[in-house]
């Protein structure tokens, strides 16, 4: 931990950009005061709380506590921003209100809704074949095993708890690549969904889903 004490104040008086730390809670709780009180010490710009403890478990052990964030907000001076406990933009403004908190980090539900400082939570597959189209106007930017990994994120988001939510990840997992990807959301999901199927060439087909099948396919072009 010295050496990290260290290495913190030589980047914070040696660089022309700020230098900011962001921390889990320690154990006991209570040294987290004293860790984020050292750093300041040393020159941070300003810290980050998550506020959950480290689990070798899980990487999200419980809910975060916020209250540690005003806590340490009521002891530093410099700014500090909360992190944990977001999963909709209505919890950003509580996030502020109860902590006092100078800003607020999102992190994981981000992977979920990328649209939720816009107050919106897209349609998953509107969201998914967008985000396949800049992996398309910016080749070899992500692995195909990262972009799996992003369209489950898009879709696990809304539909998580779906009946078929199984079969889209063997479906996704079972794809080569990007354009397997996204005609599988085109078709499978949108299917499982009980929507239309959509086209990429300007149609759309359009199905009357019934409790006992599928009927009365059509093509409708669209203007």
């Amino acid at each position: 931990m010295v050496a990290d004490y260290c290495s913190v104040s030589s980047l914070s008086h040696s660089l022309i950009v700020p230098v900011s730390v962001k921390l889990r809670l320690c154990q006991p709780v209570e040294k987290t005061s004293v860790l984020a009180q050292r750093l300041e010490a040393d020159g941070v710009s300003w810290i980050t709380l998550h506020a959950r403890t480290v689990s070798a478990r899980r990487r999200r052990n419980g809910p975060a506590d916020l209250s540690q964030v005003k806590a340490l907000k009521e002891t530093l001076r410099v700014p500090v921003i909360s992190n944990g406990n977001v999963r909709e933009w209505s919890d950003i403004q509580s996030n502020f209100d109860y902590t006092g908190a100078d800003g607020v980090m999102v992190g994981e539900t981000l992977l979920g809704n990328p649209c939720i400082f816009s107050g919106t939570v897209p349609d998953p597959v509107d969201i998914s074949l967008e985000y396949l189209q800049h992996c398309r106007d910016y080749p070899g930017t992500a692995t195909f095993p990262t972009i799996q990994t992003h369209i489950r994120h898009f879709i696990d988001f809304q539909c998580g708890r779906k009946p078929w939510y199984q079969k889209f990840r063997a479906a996704l997992g079972s794809c080569c690549d990007v354009d397997d990807v996204e005609q599988m959301l085109r078709t499978k999901v949108e299917r499982w969904r009980g929507r239309p199927f959509r086209s990429d060439n300007g149609l759309e087909a359009h199905e009357d889903v019934q409790a006992g099948g599928t009927d009365n396919v059509d093509l409708t072009l669209l203007g």
